[in-house]
């Protein structure tokens, strides 16, 4: 494959600083992260610095449920920063856009119940659960409805056709057990985003789970499309 210019949001996040060390062996990356000032929410300084970009590998936001943050932050930064990243990389005619979603899509948060096992194409939160069935904080709910209305702006610009959109549902990066026992390697994630980096298939608007071999959560999906190998 040769090498690409790529631009990673939130670059000096968790996820985002060993990404940045493993795809610079191979391709041009450039990082933009709140921490060296630049914002996902300034459109301008967003679509200057994805200039003859070839991909975007979004992955800045509220990480979490936080109870410092309310339902209007994670709205502005998980969903509104997200529709920025997407429409600056059109107007940049990219063609390729990787999305960082969560297994938190599904409800998987303390306190909302979840059906298992996770399949990509299964209902959500708001389809199945009713109010009496939650007990969980306002940020768990604000966090897991942040991703449900990121993915569906992505999916209108996926289905469209005017990008490229490929989705990774992460349940929780590293060596700790998130909720229902879910969890994923960070070598087994950054293995997700480069697959969907080097896949030749054409994939306007794909979802995938990128998780560890997991009774609870399929990725029969991603094995056989991105041909994903969890180690």
């Amino acid at each position: 494959m040769s090498r690409m210019k790529i631009l990673i949001t939130g670059s000096k996040g968790y996820l985002g600083k060993p990404l940045v060390e493993r795809l610079s062996k191979d391709h041009t990356i450039i990082e933009y992260d709140l921490v060296d000032g630049k914002n996902i929410l300034n459109y301008d300084q967003l679509k200057r610095e994805m200039k003859d970009c070839n991909i975007i590998i979004h992955l800045a936001a509220i990480p979490k449920p936080d109870e410092n943050k309310t339902f209007d932050d994670y709205l502005q930064i998980n969903c509104m920063g997200t529709l920025n990243v997407v429409k600056a990389a059109i107007e940049n005619k990219i063609k390729k856009m990787i999305y960082a979603s969560s297994t938190t899509y599904y409800g998987v948060e303390r306190g909302i119940p979840a059906k298992f096992p996770l399949k990509e194409n299964q209902q959500i939160v708001p389809m199945y659960l009713k109010a009496d069935d939650l007990k969980c904080r306002d940020c768990d709910m604000a966090y897991s409805e942040s991703k449900v209305i990121a993915e569906n702006i992505l999916a209108f610009y996926g289905l469209l056709k005017k990008m490229q959109i490929v989705i990774l549902r992460f349940p929780r990066i590293g060596d700790l057990e998130g909720p229902y026992g879910t969890m994923v390697s960070m070598n087994n994630a950054i293995q997700g985003i480069e697959k969907a980096i080097k896949s030749n298939k054409i994939l306007w608007y794909e979802a995938f789970n990128i998780a560890n071999k997991l009774n609870n959560i399929d990725i029969s999906k991603a094995q056989e499309m991105l041909e994903y190998r969890p180690e």
